[in-house]
């Protein structure tokens, strides 16, 4: 089937090519750049954790199959729905059998394509998910799409069985189902309640498509219907600009959603009647309702998005100006066979996982997502569109598959400012074994006797790693350092070039410390440790922090001077990765002395413990003890769990620096709790954080990049009493994020 074919119906007068301004990205397998189709089309590809480029794997022709039938230019062998779009080319997929990739991969590529400006995000693949819900770093990127007005399609999977898949089942994203020439849906669709609000059909059955060296192949399955919508709604948002508004990629979902051709069927539960999801795509309807070409005001059932009732209501206004946006979310459908010309007829199995640490760990309480059973790809015949049943699941490897079936950047570097705990890896079993063979045993227990003893050299022990590395500063980087969020890896950390060096401890001043020194020439022990730290080599500051961050973790929680609970990495994520010893890949960050800082989170609630105390006391207020450390406590469990994240947005980069900031003084906390003394009532009482919101700055330096942190207090005894609102504007445009004005207070909601 001719991709094109879905744009019959548009009239003479609309865009049917699409427009160089509006941003497609494609989540998928490598794409072969040098397919004839793409000549003229304007593609670019953008590091991400698959380096390698397309060859004739079955991921390689999945990816050059989907992006063909956005770009492929007209005249070529393959005539895509919008190539004149701008296409930006995340591989997530590889040809290698880990071609699953964890759903926190899956976040990293969506965040980056909305810093890229993406305006729609093509995902087809996904993991099946019992509840519908993605893990928390994933729904995070997802967030991050619907605040910034990004379109998000993903294909809802090819198990042929009552089951949703992420991201597809996510209420923000637009699904897509297969259907036959005939408009019926494919029994191979999912058909998951989920669906039944944000979920359309589009042509899915031997769809002709570009192959890997030159060849032409027909698809099938949802993964190839994708595309196909979500060139559409491209042609939407060009339509949009075309008369002068501003893109609004989510309004263009919602007008697919609205204009869907729905056959009556009933009941409206059975199995039958599911499988059509909320209709067939009717370009033209979509076309004639976003254009104004329809009846003014005309309704469109709202696509659930910012401001739209989840159970996906029809919503009694028209569409809504939005802002122009950048990115999209993820999800998967399943293989799909593939018989054309040049490429052999393939039956495509799942592939495992890569052996890296489980998606779960990412987010605890998304542990029960499991994967999406393996789908054999069954042959389309051109003469039978006859649709045959699917195997029944299996078990199948957690993590985002494919369906079944160049290098490049888009900019500077991205930051990162990022909050979680050091690790180390060392990547090999010799590379672990030459540092077991370097260092020396460490001291053991004494026996009965009283005599000392030795234990073998343990790499992984963090005090005999730390007391090797303390003498041996020069082996710093010869070991993986990572940064870990909820014990797992989220990226591999590099001290930037060494310009200055510094000691595990500052160095003492002959002149300043004087009296400290001949203090110690009376206590040998003092003073022998004062000799030690000198004769200590200097290391790379940034390899000094790791170092003692990495040991500090190890430390007992009661020992308030040593015990670490958090770090932040400032740095820059380069276009390098890194694979761990458990397999899992991950990107390299080049660490920023500036802003790399460990801290104590029992100090923090002592220090704000001390404010707290210090202000009541002035004001004769008496509040229980008990009371206010268990506050405290929530305050910093929401900050550094609900809202975790990867640091690499621009609002992400300022809420942590806004949690960093809350670390490094305390009386910023303190203030937020005792705002019970800024409100008519009694003052004993200690108010609670409510929530913590970011949006981009109308006030900000010429060139910068500033976003406004929001953070509201209520009081949990009297929800009747006002609010009170703090303010932090914070410049992320350098490595190093700043604050531009003292912070704020209003009383209320801003």
């Amino acid at each position: 089937m001719d991709p094109r074919s879905i744009l019959r119906d548009l009239p003479p007068a609309a865009e049917l090519l699409g427009d160089e301004a509006v941003r497609i990205a494609v989540l998928d397998g490598p794409v072969d750049l040098t397919h004839p189709c793409f000549a003229g089309a304007d593609l670019t590809r953008l590091d991400t954790l698959v380096g390698q480029p397309a060859g004739p794997g079955p991921m390689s022709l999945h990816g050059t199959h989907v992006a063909s039938l956005l770009f492929g230019w007209p005249g070529s062998p393959v005539a895509g729905v919008v190539p004149r779009c701008r296409g930006l080319l995340l591989p997530v997929f590889t040809d290698a059998p880990d071609g699953r990739v964890p759903q926190l991969d899956l976040a990293r590529a969506v965040e980056r394509a909305v810093q890229e400006g993406a305006h729609i995000i093509n995902i087809s693949g996904g993991e099946r998910s019992q509840d519908g819900r993605a893990e928390a770093v994933l729904e995070r990127a997802l967030r991050l799409c619907e605040e910034n007005g990004v379109l998000v399609v993903a294909a809802v999977g090819n198990d042929g069985s009552d089951c949703v898949q992420v991201p597809a089942a996510l209420p923000s994203v637009l699904a897509v189902g297969a259907a036959g020439p005939d408009g019926e849906p494919l029994e191979l669709n999912n058909w998951g309640s989920a669906y039944a609000a944000n979920g359309v059909l589009a042509p899915g059955l031997d769809i002709l498509g570009a192959a890997p060296g030159g060849g032409v192949s027909a698809l099938t399955g949802s993964s190839f219907a994708t595309p196909l919508v979500t060139g559409a709604a491209a042609l939407l948002v060009a339509a949009q600009l075309a008369r002068g508004r501003t893109a609004d990629p989510l309004a263009a979902g919602r007008a697919v959603l609205a204009t869907a051709r729905s056959t009556p069927c009933s009941p409206d539960g059975s199995p039958e009647c599911r499988r059509r999801l909320t209709g067939r795509l009717d370009a033209a309807g979509a076309y004639e309702l976003i254009s104004g070409a329809g009846q003014a005001g005309s309704p469109i059932r709202a696509l659930p998005l910012p401001g739209v009732d989840a159970a996906g209501a029809p919503s009694p206004e028209p569409l809504p100006p939005a802002p122009n946006a950048s990115a999209v979310s993820p999800a998967t459908a399943s293989p799909a066979h593939a018989s054309h010309e040049g490429v052999s007829t393939m039956d495509t199995e799942s592939v495992p996982t890569a052996p890296a640490a489980p998606p779960a760990a990412v987010a605890p309480e998304e542990a029960g997502v499991t994967a999406s059973a393996p789908c054999r790809c069954q042959e389309a015949e051109p003469t039978a569109p006859a649709h045959r049943d699917p195997p029944p699941p299996e078990a199948a490897p957690p993590g985002v598959k494919p369906s079944c079936g160049c290098g490049g950047s888009g900019g500077p570097r991205p930051l990162v400012y990022a909050i979680g705990e050091i690790g180390v890896d060392f990547g090999t079993e010799a590379r672990r074994d030459t540092f077991r063979q370097q260092m020396a045993p460490a001291p053991g227990p004494r026996t009965a006797a009283g005599e000392a003893t030795e234990v073998p050299p343990n790499p992984y022990d963090p005090r005999q790693l730390y007391e090797y590395l303390l003498w041996n500063p020069w082996a710093s980087d010869k070991l993986t350092w990572t940064l870990t969020m909820d014990s797992t890896p989220i990226y591999a950390l590099e001290a930037e070039p060494t310009v200055g060096v510094d000691w595990s401890t500052p160095v003492l001043d002959p002149f300043q410390d004087r009296a400290a020194l001949e203090q110690a020439v009376s206590r040998p022990a003092e003073l022998a440790q004062m000799l030690l730290t000198l004769a200590a080599p200097p290391v790379s500051t940034v390899y000094r922090v790791f170092r003692d961050a990495f040991v500090g973790q190890s430390r007992l929680k009661d020992d308030q001077e040593g015990f670490v609970s958090r770090v932040s990495v400032p740095g820059v994520i380069t276009d390098r990765t890194v694979r761990l010893f458990s397999g899992q890949l991950v990107p390299v960050v080049e660490v920023k002395s500036r802003g790399l800082y460990t801290w104590n989170e029992t100090a923090l609630i002592e220090s704000v413990l001390a404010a707290v105390r210090a202000d009541t006391k002035d004001r004769k207020v008496k509040i229980d003890d008990a009371a206010l450390r268990k506050t405290v406590r929530a305050f910093l469990d929401k900050i550094y769990y609900q809202f975790r994240n990867l640091g690499q947005s621009s609002a992400d980069r300022a809420l942590n620096y806004a949690g960093t900031n809350a670390f490094l003084f305390g009386s910023q906390v303190s203030e937020g709790l005792l705002s019970a003394k800024h409100v008519p009532g009694p003052e004993d009482r200690l108010y609670a954080l409510d929530s913590i919101s970011v949006a981009k700055s109308p006030y900000c330096r010429m060139g910068s990049d500033c976003q406004d942190v929001v953070v509201r207090f209520f009081d949990p005894d009297d929800e009747r009493r006002s609010r009170v609102t703090y303010l932090f504007t914070i410049d992320v445009s350098d490595e190093l994020p700043v604050s531009l004005s003292p912070t704020h207070q209003f009383l209320g909601d801003m």
